[in-house]
């Protein structure tokens, strides 16, 4: 007699975990991906791979055509390293490091048209709604200019 019990629960048992997996199967054929999973999902893969936390964060980088490395950045301490891996060495060698915190200060390093041109391009716009941006005189970066050496003044 216990052992025909026994058996009952066994058989009980077994259709519990046979409904419990035919619930999971029908869960997960039906969860199915909707049109803003996709391109939540391709928008992602366009994105580069970057990583980190608690103000470093590491990106992989292409620095040539057959060299890759990551960069190293580090927010709290404000600083940038450059690492190439180097396949033949199995090894990751620091390229170059900068401390870019004073970088931030300069306004108008290697560029054109300048900061202040900018500012007074915007607020010549401002006074004027029906300016085009990039007619204002002062906003167009002036052409190259070419200096010319004496020889007997270096």
């Amino acid at each position: 007699m216990i052992s025909s019990n026994v058996n009952k629960s066994i058989v009980y048992a077994l259709y519990f975990n046979g409904a419990i997996l035919l619930a999971i199967l029908i869960a997960l054929i039906g969860r199915g991906r909707s049109g803003y999973d996709i391109a939540a999902a391709q928008v992602a893969a366009d994105q580069p791979p970057i990583t980190g936390g608690n103000g470093i964060f590491v990106m992989p980088c292409q620095l040539h055509p057959d060299v890759w490395g990551c960069y190293l950045v580090d927010t709290n301490r404000q600083t940038l390293a450059v690492y190439e891996y180097r396949a033949g060495e199995k090894a990751l060698v620091l390229s170059a490091a900068r401390d870019f915190r004073f970088d931030l200060d300069l306004k108008n390093y290697n560029t054109s048209p300048a900061w202040y041109l900018i500012k007074k391009g915007t607020e010549e716009a401002a006074q004027n709604e029906h300016a085009n941006e990039s007619d204002l005189p002062g906003v167009n970066s002036p052409p190259p200019q070419h200096e010319e050496h004496d020889e007997n003044n270096p």
